[in-house]
């Protein structure tokens, strides 16, 4: 049974969570075109996920599982290649927009899942590896990211009612790394903490 402080820091971190991509939403209306991208690509999950996974587990349970996550983020920057290839398909196959969203994000999304739960599952948490496999993806992704031609960035602008959708979905991300830490191991936060909330959120 949760005891009275646990309930506590899943309720802060959700809100905590939520309002700070609320005001990077903010932000990101408010500057330039490629000024919003770095401002949406700001680690708030990663920061704010390990921040609260301390504050529910501890500090050194946090400090000992960080290999275990950077292949999990490589994994995230793939997630933001394959996208515009997977949502190009879907497309061609569906004809109702929101459901061509709902599906490209659900299919580039359990990529993410398909190849970030196996490492926690046998809690690969070797520094060497973790970089190693870092690096290769990011090489991976660059490449694929780099095969299509992009139009110039956009305005980003956001519905009241878009800003609370993002702001409670990142929440709620923060809440389950929190959750996962403690229930389960910090494995699974730490994992949960490279999710990749910002980009999934803004697309």
């Amino acid at each position: 049974m949760m005891n009275k402080l646990f309930v506590i820091q899943l309720a802060i971190s959700f809100i905590v969570g939520g309002s700070f991509i609320a005001l990077q939403s903010f932000v990101a209306e408010r500057v330039n075109k490629k000024i919003a991208g770095i401002v949406i690509a700001f680690p708030s999950t990663i920061a704010l996920g390990l921040f609260f996974m301390g504050w529910a587990t501890s500090p050194e349970s946090v400090a000992e599982i960080i290999p275990s996550t950077f292949i999990p983020l490589g994994l995230a920057i793939l997630f933001v290649s394959i996208y515009p290839y997977v949502a190009e398909f879907i497309v061609k196959h569906v004809k109702h927009k929101l459901l061509q969203i709902i599906i490209s994000f659900c299919v580039s999304i359990g990529f993410w899942f398909a190849l970030s739960v196996p490492l926690v599952i046998f809690e690969v948490n070797n520094f060497l590896i973790g970089m190693l496999g870092y690096v290769l993806i990011v090489i991976v992704a660059h490449f694929i990211l780099n095969r299509k031609s992009y139009s110039k960035p956009v305005t980003l602008e956001y519905t009241n009612l878009q800003k609370i959708t993002r702001a409670i979905f990142v929440g709620l991300i923060i809440f389950t790394i929190v959750l996962l830490s403690k229930i389960l191991n910090p494995f699974w936060g730490g994992m949960f903490s490279m999710f990749p909330a910002a980009f999934g959120s803004v697309i």
